[in-house]
């Protein structure tokens, strides 16, 4: 590491140097074209050789990631790496080697970065990568949710709060803040990674701004607006501040809070208790489940997220109180199994994720009387005498742009799938089948296609052939198509017509016959193409394993 860092910080200098000098600035003023060329080119091989130090592939990160774990059996990788940074910056700060790092020559090169930025925007959204510990891989959702809650983006006349957060979230990308952590080449990206660098430098100017404040180790510390939770300190609100307005959990694993801890959090807009890490492994529990009852207090509560926390098998009702909540997230909270029964007193709720509550059977009602809802994912079908909220209902949500369906165990009603033609803005479609039965089967082949649908992402689907509205004709304008598991034989249609998506998804078909020749005829417009499709029979010549991404491909060219 000290290496790298002495490499980095020459680099840097020589950088400077060719940029900063008379001689260069007497060249730009008599010098002909070629002199200018000349020091174009010794510019950039510097710029280059600073390049080089910083891991742009995969395979990088997680050498430069794993090289800085600590190796345990009980522990996750993200684990690891708060361990390893906290017990990091507790030598260096007992050495004072830390504040060191944060004046350095180092760190005053890469906050040139940070002014250089476009925006004030993107200056604030930079500085929230500061609070996690190093090395860690981060999800992009919760991130966006937490820009979303503090009011750091927010919808525009032509887009969401989400959609700007999103763009916010590719130019830190493009600004290098951000690694992305990529996946066998998919051009989508879903988990990130900060450089330490960036992160220190980040933690620098948070420090100087007061936007954050931090610790001798580094790691962030209550503050007037923001209050964290870490493994090993009492989490409950007699040890955060009045009047504050996040409460974040940077790796607490075991929430221990007072009863009322939450009532005396009367003005609080983001509570971010639950998992914001890539690995789904990383645990975290409720101890007392009604601790969780003053949450009603919290009338400017705008985003809550409770996500992969366990032991929580109810949510209270005093959550209906939230009259401000836009964003629900209960994503993987695997012993949920009851919601409230009416949740339509949430009427600026604008994202609810139920997705892998696997226990939970019914929907509240009053869903289809959320008029703000823009995406809502995990939408249980069960029995239709369980179920009070029916999927028919939902096609009075005109922003409804994301939709996931989760059909239960027991019987589809007839004509469940029938009016979805009528969700006018939905553009993302998620359909996944637990066992089936031959009416539910029925049910979903008079699936009607939403028209301005982009993406269908269709699990265990329980047919042999492709159904009528599986064909490229009706879904005219789908640029995503994945399939994943069932019992699909052919991916052939009447009339032969190509198929105009971007991307493809192929996976765990066992009975999918098709060769690579057919996949490209089928599907001409292809910029990634992920197949895998492990058969039993014919495995010489349908056996695929195939990852393409023709843009990336053409980049390297």
């Amino acid at each position: 590491m000290k290496d790298w860092e002495g490499k980095l910080i020459k680099r840097f200098r020589t950088l400077v140097q060719d940029i900063d000098n008379d001689v260069w600035f007497d060249r730009l003023k008599h010098g002909n074209a070629d002199d200018i060329l000349n020091g174009l080119k010794l510019i950039r091989k510097s710029v280059t050789s600073v390049k080089q130090l910083f891991p742009a592939k995969e395979s990088q990160v997680t050498e430069i990631t794993h090289s800085m774990l600590f190796t345990g059996k009980d522990q996750t990788s993200e684990d690891q790496a708060v361990g390893k940074d906290q017990t990091m910056s507790e030598e260096w700060s007992r050495l004072g080697v830390e504040e060191k790092i944060y004046v350095s020559k180092a760190i005053s090169d890469f906050r040139k970065s940070f002014d250089c930025l476009e925006s004030n925007q993107l200056k604030v959204c930079s500085l929230c990568l500061s609070i996690f510990p190093e090395n860690s891989i981060m999800k992009k959702r919760p991130l966006i949710y937490w820009w979303i809650g503090e009011g750091m983006v927010a919808k525009t006349s032509e887009k969401t709060a989400e959609e700007v957060g999103e763009d916010v979230f590719g130019q830190l990308i493009n600004e290098s803040f951000i690694i992305p952590k990529v996946e066998n080449h998919s051009p989508n990206i879903n988990s990130f990674i900060v450089h330490p660098w960036i992160r220190r430098m980040l933690i620098s100017v948070a420090k100087g701004l007061h936007f954050f404040e931090f610790n001798p180790t580094g790691m962030p510390s209550n503050d007037h607006r923001h209050a964290f939770l870490f493994a090993g300190l009492d989490a409950s609100a007699s040890v955060m501040p009045d009047g504050i307005l996040t409460v974040f959990n940077v790796n607490c694993q075991y929430l221990r809070f007072e009863l009322d801890w939450l009532s005396r959090l009367n003005r609080v807009e983001v509570l971010q208790l639950g998992r914001w890490q890539n690995s789904v492994e990383h645990h975290i529990e409720v101890e007392y489940e009604v601790s969780l009852n003053g949450l009603g207090s919290q009338t400017s509560l705008r985003y809550l997220s409770l996500r992969g926390i366990s032991r929580l098998t109810n949510l209270p009702r005093s959550v209906l109180k939230l009259i401000n909540l836009e964003i629900l997230d209960l994503r993987a909270c695997h012993s949920l199994e009851k919601l409230p029964s009416d949740i339509s007193a949430l009427r600026n709720l604008t994202h609810l994720d139920v997705s892998e509550c696997y226990l939970l059977e019914r929907m509240p009602d009053g869903i289809h009387k959320l008029s703000a809802l823009q995406v809502l994912k995990g939408f249980v079908i069960g029995s239709v005498g369980r179920n009070p909220c029916k999927l028919s209902q939902l096609a009075q949500l005109k922003r409804l742009r994301k939709l996931s369906i989760r059909i239960g165990n027991e019987a589809v009603g007839e004509g469940e799938f029938s009016n979805l033609e009528n969700f006018e803005a939905l553009e993302i479609l998620i359909i996944s089948c637990g066992a089936v039965t031959e009416v539910t089967k029925d049910a979903l082949k008079t699936i009607s296609v939403p028209p301005k649908l982009k993406k269908l992402d269709l699990w265990c689907i329980p047919f042999e052939d492709m159904p009528n509205w599986l064909k490229p004709g009706v879904l005219q304008y789908l640029e995503k198509l994945y399939i994943t598991g069932g019992e699909l034989k052919s991916l052939k249609n009447q009339g032969e017509q190509t198929w105009k998506v971007k991307i493809l998804r192929l996976k765990y078909l066992k009975n999918l016959k098709i060769n690579e020749q057919e996949l490209q005829t089928m599907f001409p417009e292809v910029e990634y193409l992920e197949v895998k499709c492990n058969k039993e029979i014919d495995r010489d010549e349908y056996d695929l394993d195939i990852t393409r991404n023709k843009r990336q491909n053409e980049k390297q060219l």
